[in-house]
């Protein structure tokens, strides 16, 4: 009756066909109490049958069902199956997803436990998954009791309640319920079981009550590791694993028996005491016990010789059982060891005589009526003593004084006084107000005491001081005051002093010597007192250890010759005396001695645990058992060892459990510790059925098989190895073998069968052979009779009065007339070959190990395959229980047997399994499957399932937000993303196997998120103009967004009079989308230039964004629209659209200005670069050019199609975006260095935000370039005479200016030269044939993009004959998108003055401004590859820079 700690080992393989749960995952699962709950269950090939959850209880080892197939059979609706239908594969029918996930809403700390996985396929399916739940409060979890859920029949008394009992024994107050056994039973302790556990001894030992409840335990079949309740005992499992035992099952019947002999059984006699009185003879004395006094028929006294204080008795004869022996009774040719004496009801008390001197025996005493016994009484130890130390018959000690008659004569009246002062002996108990009611009378009281006798010299002797030493002399002089109150301390000393001055005390004890010391106990022999030795009632030894903190004397009373002094540590210095005991007091002390206890030595202790000779590690090491679960190979293994290491050694289970029995036959002394019969395979070493399912049902009987291990080491043997045929003769053979190294062997047994033709080694079961068997006490047997020509198996089993071994290993040959042969035993066969998984290149077999093999041989396992049309036979080997045979053809019958080889040879074939691999096809993906489905909060978790079918099995891919997360070969891939970001909002799952096409899914997430605010940090206007204060928020759900003069959101602007407020959806078909909010400003003024705030707020949080409107002076038109369009030439009939700005509507109809429009684009484009504000409302690349004032080639459509979104964009920019710099000149600093200086630009001056300044050798490919926001840089590592050009630009974060008109410079001598743009002309020659080569170029392109489109063509019809899959691993992962970033302003140049970096030639033609955050890339449009070609051309060069 334990209180159980179960842990099952994690078994990394499960025997089994179709379906299979090999991809089960075996890690347990943790959840906070509160949280949802997600055990998942892999099943592959479910077909029609049914996948059942449940729940199992370990008590009572039941399980509970909670779902069948997606359907919710318990009534508790936290419970529900979360799974996916997948499509039909090959022209199967639909069966299902793989994954079945098991969801446990609002997990509690009673949902903790064991779930079962469970197919209903033929065998059953079972996949074992452990929850643990987490608690809030961190309360340990509900164990298993052993007082719950009991019932009891009717007719057993109940009324045992010994509440009393356990208040006596300092049981808490809350367990109390627990000393009421009818409580126990109706479940109404008040307490659970398990935070009472500290209790359960005190308690147990109480509701035994004393008596004797072991006979009824065993008519009840109760096993003997489970009737420690029945004596009253009770063991708390420790670290060791052998102290978790099983006992439970048998609670109700040890409870029936305790209520039944609380009844009627006698307790235990009370006050027992003995008394050495000879070297031969002990005295027993008791008391009739409490309870049931008058059934008592008589008492049985209980006498066991010690052997550990024995100096000459003999050990017991080898082979002999120490546990038979103790029991045995006196017989005339043994030491006495144990016997009863019997003595009849009324008698108290008895003599124990024949015992032998110096030895110490241990006695108790039972209470005996019809019905049954008491529990012995308390054990007491004693120890006979020597024929020199036997006492006389005590003398009479000499008279005292007749004091009293003194005090009486000489005045002393009060009562107290004459009894106190005038009694040597009651003196020395003196206290201090007696002193002080009796100091008138001291000076006659203290002179009577002395008698005329000066006691001065013992009394300073003994460290009394001088004031007191006046006292012990009889004669004081002075008044008894205060000053003789320090001597009530010594009052003792002086009472000792005068009877000894009186002649009436014994002198000290004599020779006082130690003996049998060991690490907790001595033994202490001492002499008579020489004088008054015959007056010796008894003596007073005092001891203290020598260390510091304990100075003080423990004084033990009434103790006699020899004394043994226990409970003394072990390795510790003691010092220790005695002092002799008469009528009228104690004698001075005697010598005193000093000694050391010896120490424990854990050599010692680890040989006296381990004498069996057998050496369960050094098994194990031979055996190659991983050395990490070394720890585990001991009988005195840690349950929390095998806690830490059940995962890691799973798949050594069978090896430790072969090593642990030894090879013997441990199942009699199992079954006697009550381990079922379904799980005595343990105590044999061999588990025939399924491993996973054995582990999980006989586990908790692991503890009782290890003590059988314990046990039967040393006395049963082990098997007989080395075994052999020496001759084969016509019919006849002669068989021999050795020794075993442990158990001594009074008979070995050979077993022989004759094996049918043809039959492999699983044919015949050599555990179940009828054929004959001969004995024999050799080590070699000739057997005769045996059939010619016929094949044989021979094995050996060594037994002797304990038991057994396991079958040796066996020998199989054929018997062959004249043939002289070796042959050796070898394991027999592996057994229950199986397919665990399969796919469509490979095959995994499982195995059990041989039946018959010597513990400490190392088996190799030979694994034989080939297809059944090949003839010859491929081999692996491996030391585990199961191999993976890899590349195998698909859709293909192979044919599989397994061996078992030793350094003896090799066993015959296993069983042959015939079985195919699995077609192949191409993968094909489940849906995803996100949880939890809805309200996933940033910062939270989310688990990813991608499930995909396909062999050979495929790699499953992860991708979140574009980037790989997980990947791996399997058939379904769990990740869980912690701390979720808002980004990952795309989910895909990727499959590839090689087979066919890859597959893919993609699910969007919608993350709960709290608002997030982008919005420029500085917003420009003029005054009288419209600002617009613009912000982005991302949340979701949706938040209340306002615009506010404070942080805090309390100062709110409402729409009306000047101020408008919008909000927009940015994308009305997603979800999530963020929101767009513009606080419009009309008619603004110097008041309103200050900073604004973004306010959004959502149920997760809150977010404020400030942005500061800045005024500036109105920008007043620099360029004369229309001045410009008479400069340009523009017709008469459309120079009605050259107003102050561009009025484009005036002329968009009239067909005879489409020749004009670039160049009223040039004029309206006022020096800037719109094409940023162009590419945000959609104008498609052939028309940009329009957006920055250049030409187009398709001028009809850019006209129809984008003529107002380009002008918009000139409206929206002309106040924003500056125009080209202006003035530009250049100086010579020193040789190679020139600065660059310039004017701020006409248009919007104030906009300027930063200057960047491209320069290169006059046709050269690269150039340099430097951003400033200065309005001067200087240009280091030029060359004097070689010719440079230089353009410069201005910008904002809204946009850039066109390039300023090339300068073309050289220096030399300190001079600056500058060249006309007609002195490149010579360059005209290689521009042409620039131009022809780009021109084959081109031609050769458009050859190969048709070439390439006409098969993507083909290959896309394909697809939709066949449905659709991607080719592309990256299709779907990232999203292509524009995005124009409003960044901070960067208050420094990216690039110091004065040094430059090269830009390539697209950065010419381009100016792409990538490192200022003012100059975004987004506002730059990259070149078409068209424009990279036309570089250099005529007319082009700086042109396509702008």
């Amino acid at each position: 009756m334990k209180i159980l700690l179960f842990w099952i080992f994690i078994i990394p393989f499960v025997k089994g066909g179709l379906p299979s749960l090999r991809d089960n995952f075996r890690l347990p699962v943790h959840a906070h109490e509160g949280e949802d709950a997600l055990v998942t269950c892999v099943v592959r090939n479910l077909g029609e049958n049914t996948l059942l959850w449940r729940k199992q209880d370990g008590e009572r080892r039941t399980s509970k069902v909670l779902t069948a197939g997606p359907n919710r059979v318990t009534s508790d609706r936290r419970f529900s199956v979360m799974h996916n239908e997948a499509p039909a594969v090959d022209g199967n029918s639909s069966s299902g997803g793989d994954v079945w996930v098991l969801v446990i809403r609002d997990v509690k700390a009673s949902d903790a436990g064991i779930y079962v996985c469970e197919v209903n396929s033929n065998p059953i399916l079972r996949s074992f998954h452990t929850l643990e739940v987490i608690s809030i409060s961190l309360q340990p979890p509900g164990s298993l009791s052993t007082f719950s859920n009991i019932t009891l029949n009717s007719d057993v008394n109940l009324d045992h309640e010994f509440t009393e009992c356990c208040r006596d024994l300092n049981v808490s107050d809350k367990c109390l319920g627990f000393c009421n056994l009818r409580k126990i039973i109706d479940g109404q302790t008040g307490e659970e079981p398990f935070n009472c556990e500290s209790d359960f001894k005190q308690i147990v030992r109480c509701m035994a009550d004393g008596r004797n409840h072991v006979p009824c335990c065993l008519s009840e079949g109760i096993p003997d590791i489970c009737q420690d309740i029945c004596r009253g005992e009770y063991s708390i499992p420790t670290d060791d694993l052998k102290s978790h035992v099983s006992c439970s099952q048998y609670t109700e019947q040890t409870l029936a028996c305790i209520a039944d002999g609380i009844a009627v059984l006698p307790g235990p006699p009370t006050n027992v005491h003995i008394e050495a009185i000879s070297d031969r003879s002990i005295r027993v004395e008791w008391s009739p016990p409490i309870q049931k006094e008058d059934t008592i028929t008589k008492y049985w006294i209980n006498i066991s010789g010690l052997r550990a204080f024995d100096d000459n008795r003999e050990q017991p004869a080898e082979g002999k059982n120490t546990k038979t022996d103790v029991m045995d009774k006196k017989t005339d040719g043994d030491k006495l060891k144990f016997f009863q004496k019997k003595v009849d009801q009324g008698v108290n008390s008895t003599i124990i005589s024949d015992l032998e001197p110096f030895t110490m025996y241990e006695i108790s005493v039972q209470s005996v009526n019809k019905h049954g016994t008491s529990l012995p009484s308390q054990h007491i130890r004693t120890l006979t003593l020597t024929p020199q130390s036997i006492r006389p018959s005590n003398g009479k000690a000499p008279e005292l004084p007749d004091i009293r008659s003194c005090c009486s004569r000489k005045g002393v009246y009060h009562q107290m006084c004459v009894d106190k002062f005038c009694d040597p002996v009651k003196s020395g108990a003196t206290t201090l107000p007696e002193l002080m009611i009796c100091a008138p009378w001291a000076k006659e009281s203290f002179s009577c005491l002395a008698n005329e006798i000066d006691h001065s010299a013992c009394c300073k002797a003994r460290g009394l001081p001088p004031i007191c030493v006046e006292l012990c002399s009889g004669n004081i002089t002075s008044r008894v005051d205060f000053n003789h109150f320090k001597c009530i301390q010594y009052m003792d000393d002086l009472s000792n002093c005068v009877l000894q001055g009186f002649g009436v005390l014994p002198s000290e004890p004599r020779n006082l010597e130690v003996s049998n010391i060991s690490p907790n106990f001595a033994i202490f022999h001492w002499n008579l007192p020489k004088v008054l030795g015959d007056t010796v009632t008894s003596y007073n030894l005092y001891f203290r250890q020598l260390q510091a903190g304990k100075p003080t004397y423990k004084a033990i009373p009434h103790v006699h010759d020899p004394f043994i002094l226990e409970n003394l540590e072990s390795g510790r210095e003691y010092e220790v005396y005695v002092r002799a005991v008469n009528d009228h007091g104690v004698s001075d002390p005697s010598s005193r001695i000093l000694f050391k206890t010896e120490k424990e030595s854990v050599l010692e202790i680890e040989e006296e645990e381990d004498n069996s000779g057998y050496n369960v590690t050094s098994c194990c090491v031979q055996i190659n058992v991983n050395p990490v679960c070394l720890p585990l190979c001991s009988y005195s293994a840690k349950m929390s060892d095998l806690k830490a290491l059940a995962p890691a050694c799973g798949r050594e289970f069978n090896k430790l459990l072969r090593c642990g029995a030894g090879g013997r036959d441990h199942k009699f002394c199992c079954a006697r510790r009550g381990v079922p019969s379904s799980c005595q395979g343990l105590c044999t070493g061999h588990v025939s059925d399924d491993v996973f399912s054995i582990a999980a049902a006989c586990l908790p009987f692991l503890g009782n098989a290890i003590q059988c291990f314990e046990e039967g080491a040393g006395y049963i043997p082990s098997p007989p190895y080395d075994i052999h045929a020496t001759q084969v003769e016509e019919g006849k053979i002669t068989l021999r073998w050795t020794r075993p190294a442990e158990g001594n062997v009074s008979m070995y047994s050979i077993y022989f069968h004759e094996v049918p033709a043809n039959a492999s080694g699983h044919d015949v079961d050599v555990s179940e052979w009828d054929g004959p068997i001969i004995n024999t006490t050799e080590v070699f047997q000739h057997i005769e009779g045996l059939a010619k020509n016929k094949m044989y198996s021979f094995y050996v089993i060594a037994t002797n009065d304990y038991g057994s071994s396991l079958p040796s290993a066996v020998v199989t040959l054929n018997i062959t007339n004249g043939e002289n042969v070796t042959a050796k035993g070898v394991p027999s066969s592996p057994t229950d070959v199986g397919i665990i998984s399969r796919g469509a290149d490979y095959l995994t077999v499982s195995w059990h190990p041989p039946r018959f093999i010597h513990p400490t041989d190392t088996i190799v396992y030979n694994i034989y395959y080939r297809p059944v049309e090949y003839p010859k036979f491929l081999k692996w080997s491996t030391d585990s229980l199961s191999y993976k045979i890899d590349e195998l053809q698909s859709n293909v019958k192979y044919i599989i047997y397994v061996t078992a080889s030793s350094e003896y040879g090799e066993s015959r074939p296993s069983e042959t399994l015939i079985t195919w691999t699995d077609p192949s096809y191409a993968p094909i993906l489940e849906a995803v499957t996100i949880h939890p489905t809805k309200f996933i909060r940033e910062g939270g978790s989310m688990t990813i399932v991608c499930g995909a079918l396909g062999n050979p099995m495929p790699t499953v891919e992860i991708y979140v937000g574009g980037k790989i997360i997980s990947s791996e070969r399997t058939r379904y891939l769990v990740t869980i993303i912690s701390n979720v970001t808002r980004d990952m909002n795309e989910v895909s799952c990727y499959a590839e196997n090689g087979i066919g096409t890859a597959a893919q899914a993609s699910r969007r997430v919608v993350i709960s998120r709290r608002p997030h605010i982008k919005s420029p940090m500085l917003t420009f206007s003029s005054l009288g103009d419209e600002a617009v204060i613009e912000c982005e928020v991302d949340s979701y759900p949706e938040a209340n967004i306002t615009f506010s003069y404070d942080m805090d959101g309390e100062q709110i602007i409402a729409s009306g009079g000047r101020y408008r407020t919008q909000i927009e959806k940015l994308h009305e078909d997603i979800e999530d989308s963020p929101y767009t909010s513009r606080l419009y400003i009309s008619n603004v003024s110097k008041e309103d230039e200050q900073v604004y705030y973004c306010n959004a707020v959502n149920t997760f949080g809150s977010f404020a964004h400030a942005s500061k409107l800045t005024l500036r002076d109105k920008a007043v038109p620099i360029t004369d629209v229309a001045q410009c369009c008479r400069n340009q030439n523009i017709s008469s009939s459309c120079m009605v659209a050259c107003t102050l700005f561009l009025d484009i509507d005036s002329v968009i109809d009239n067909p005879a200005c489409i020749n004009d429009f670039h160049k009223l684009m040039r004029c309206a484009a006022d020096g800037s670069d719109h094409r940023s504000c162009c590419s945000q409302w959609g104008v498609p690349r052939r028309c940009l050019d329009w957006c920055r004032g250049e030409a187009v080639t398709d001028t009809e459509l850019c006209a129809l199609s984008y003529t107002q979104p380009i002008v918009s964009c000139f409206y929206e920019g002309r106040d924003r975006i500056p125009g080209p710099p202006t003035n530009i000149k250049v100086q010579v600093v020193s040789s190679g260095t020139a600065q660059i200086s310039w004017d701020p630009p006409l248009k919007n001056p104030g906009t300027v935000e930063l200057y960047r300044v491209f320069w290169r050798p006059v046709g050269s490919a690269e150039s340099g370039r430097n951003d400033t926001k200065e309005k001067s840089i200087t240009i280091n590592d030029l060359k004097d005479g070689v010719a440079y050009e230089l353009v410069l630009k201005a910008g904002n974060h809204y946009g850039i200016s066109k390039l300023t008109e090339p300068i073309k410079f050289s220096i030399d001598d300190s001079t600056v030269i500058y060249f006309s743009s007609a002195a490149t002309a010579h360059q005209s020659v290689n521009v042409a044939v620039a131009v022809i080569m780009s021109l084959l170029i081109i031609t050769a392109l458009l050859v190969a993009g048709y070439m390439f489109y006409r098969r993507r063509i083909a290959e896309f019809s394909s697809k939709i004959a066949n449905g659709i899959s991607f080719s592309n691993p990256g299709y779907g992962r990232n999203t292509d998108t524009v995005q124009i970033i409003h960044s901070e302003i960067n208050t420094e140049t990216t690039d110091p003055p004065g040094r430059s970096r090269v830009s390539t030639s697209t950065e010419w033609r381009e100016e792409t401004l990538e490192a200022p955050s003012a100059f975004s890339s987004s506002n730059e449009v990259q070149p078409t590859v068209y424009e990279e070609l036309r570089l250099g051309t005529t007319g082009a060069g700086f042109k396509r820079l702008k």
